[in-house]
């Protein structure tokens, strides 16, 4: 099954799935330790709750369009799970956890995404010795 949109295309956006889930984890675990600094330098806009949801939101997105685009190239399925279970830990543990476990349900989360975006990315990639 071949996918419309070129491999390329599909690398880079998977490279940048893999900043974007750095990026949130970072935030995740920085943004308690900088919440009362966080006015002071006009970014208070990071410790909002809509703020975590658009990252949440915005990672879920990008890994649907690049792991069903992968998945096309390479017929593998692995990285699905991965997106799932990070997917899972963002919307159905960190939410529920105590709080101080929360960085620790974020970090899981955002690993989990940035693995199945390195096997997609992977996985892509043309095979040199074909």
């Amino acid at each position: 099954m071949k996918t419309i949109v070129p491999a390329s295309y599909v690398a880079k956006l998977d490279l940048a799935g893999m900043g974007l889930s750095v990026a949130c984890a970072i935030h995740c675990l920085a943004t308690p330790v900088l919440l009362s600094a966080l006015p002071l330098l006009g970014f208070e806009f990071l410790g909002h709750e809509g703020f975590e949801s658009g990252m949440i939101a915005a990672i879920a997105l990008l890994a649907g369009f690049t792991f069903i685009n992968g998945f096309r190239m390479h017929g593998k399925k692995g990285h699905f799970l991965l997106g799932v279970i990070g997917l899972a830990i963002f919307l159905l543990v960190r939410p529920f956890v105590d709080h101080s476990l929360e960085p620790y349900a974020t970090l899981l989360g955002g690993i989990a995404f940035v693995l199945g975006h390195f096997l997609n990315w992977k996985w892509s990639k043309p095979c040199e010795d074909c």
